[in-house]
């Protein structure tokens, strides 16, 4: 790496100015219209209710799907919920902290970005690779199009990993996984292998393996349950797409990133030789596009991938987050007035599409209570509906709690979250029905008694047998033993992370 460092406060002005002018729609009042952006708004809100009532970690949201609640939390990536949470907590609407969430995440992938790329090149070339990030066309379509926040913190949480090799930070890397593997599952599993690939080619490459061993361990509390409950909600049931209608094609050819193509060609036609991590930056974005247009769809036939990724554009991550490699090192192998064009052409293609996609954003301002008490269940197919609920709701319950069988009168009644406590006096042994989907970890008792939870309905709500009598009657929703179990290595991991990095400190 060449030094100059006396170029570093203009560029970063420069980035700045940048940064300004990609991110002034999440200033604006009211939230942009996008596929994703309120719904995920909603999601924080239900989460925040259910965390703010004792639920923890987070699985059940059951303000959703009509106030019947599901297990989406459980499966679907809480990262952004977590985080949005506390911001909530500290002040922010929630509308506000997904878009906190949204522009410090592009923020941080920029500033990560930048200094990774000065660990092998000079400064202007990094500013250029910089910008050619905060320009990527994908990662725009991402935060303006589809409002996906879980891939833009993703996003964030991978180039933080890829700081964390480039420099050697070998205690930022586990912290970086774990926040990857909880922003965004599909990302987390195609960044993740990128990740891979670069820490197998650094000379300390069996420390960065422990980093990320514990960085995954630090995470388990969400993917273990996620993987082993899998077979429990309709997930590997349900096509949610067909990767050949989402291929890039002509009509939306410049999410691949020109200015990449561009820098891609120029590295291939160069006779300088790569250097290894120079290879395998080249072959990973190379990859990245291949695997988002027509020519990978044998790939895509192989069983699984279309039902893990869904959609082949994702594979555009790669080179939203490796492609600055590639054109900072297009920018060193060009002299001259060679470069000075270069620089020109990545501007216009820069200014051109990110004015385009700023240009076609429209705003909607909203009450809160839409965000707030809105119970539709937020994500695309029902996917994470549990396999025995046959009718999805369409409204909502008159009441929680109702009689199906027998005669009941409920007494005094606490509903919070997750938690249900009713006195209830039965005239003759009934049968009440609790309006809530049943998912492992919902306990009832009577008395102080567990007793059978039947969900062999259309609904797959809870109903319950009540004897004769006056009876108290709890239900709560709580963590398995399995879910405890992966509580308690996420915990453990964390805690070895910690001494881990500490014997490591001291040795240096």
């Amino acid at each position: 790496m060449r030094k100059n460092n006396s170029l570093i406060l203009p560029v970063l002005i420069i980035m700045g100015i940048a940064l300004a002018f990609i991110l002034w729609p999440l200033a604006h009042p009211g939230f942009y219209v996008s596929d994703d952006g309120e719904w995920m708004v909603i999601r924080l809100s239900a989460f925040y209710q259910s965390l703010a009532n004792g639920q923890f970690p987070v699985r059940y949201l059951g303000r959703l799907n009509n106030s019947y609640g599901y297990p989406v939390a459980n499966f679907l990536y809480p990262g952004f919920l977590y985080i949005g949470s506390l911001f909530h907590l500290a002040g922010l609407s929630f509308l506000d902290s997904v878009k906190v969430i949204l522009g410090m995440s592009v923020f941080g992938a920029a500033a990560a970005i930048f200094f990774a790329l000065r660990t092998r090149f000079t400064v202007a070339a990094s500013c250029i690779g910089s910008l050619s990030f905060i320009f990527s066309p994908y990662l725009l379509y991402d935060l303006y199009r589809r409002g996906s926040v879980g891939e833009v913190l993703a996003i964030c949480a991978a180039a933080l990993a890829l700081l964390a090799i480039e420099k050697g930070w070998i205690w930022l890397l586990a912290p970086s996984v774990a926040l990857l593997a909880v922003s965004h599952n599909t990302v987390a599993i195609i960044a993740g292998a990128a990740i891979s690939f670069l820490i197998m080619t650094h000379k300390d490459r069996f420390r960065f393996i422990a980093g990320g061993m514990f960085g995954i361990g630090a995470a388990a509390f969400f993917w273990i349950p996620a993987l082993v409950e899998k077979g429990l909600v309709r997930f590997d049931s349900i096509v949610i797409s067909r990767p050949e209608a989402y291929f890039i094609g002509m009509e939306n050819a410049t999410l691949l990133g020109f200015s990449t193509i561009i820098a891609v060609a120029i590295v291939f036609s160069s006779r300088k030789k790569l250097v290894r991590r120079d290879a395998v930056m080249v072959a990973l974005v190379v990859t990245g596009i291949l695997m988002s247009v027509a020519v990978s769809y044998p790939v895509w036939k192989l069983p699984y991938v279309g039902q893990l990724v869904q959609f082949p554009y994702r594979f555009l991550v790669l080179s939203v987050l490796l492609g600055p490699w590639i054109v900072a090192m297009a920018l060193e192998r060009t002299r001259g007035w060679q470069r000075t064009l270069l620089c020109i052409v990545f501007l216009l293609i820069w200014i051109q599409g990110a004015g385009r996609e700023l240009h076609r954003i429209s705003f909607v301002n909203r009450s809160t209570g839409y965000y707030t008490t809105n119970e539709a269940t937020t994500n695309v197919a029902n996917e994470y509906m549990p396999k025995w609920v046959s009718d999805v709701p369409l409204s909502r319950p008159v009441e929680t709690l109702e009689v199906v069988d027998g005669d009941v009168s409920f007494k005094s009644r606490t509903f919070a979250g997750e938690n249900i406590n009713v006195d209830i006096e039965a005239f003759t042994e009934s049968i009440v029905q609790i309006n809530k989907v049943y998912y492992p970890g919902w306990g009832v008792t009577i008395d102080d008694r567990l007793i059978p939870i039947h969900y062999d309905n259309a609904l797959g709500v809870m109903r319950v047998v009540v004897p004769q009598g006056n009876h108290r009657l709890e239900a709560s929703f709580r963590e398995t033993p399995m879910r405890f179990g992966a509580d308690i290595l996420s915990v453990a991991s964390v805690v070895g992370y910690l001494i881990w990095i500490r014997k490591l400190h001291k040795r240096t």
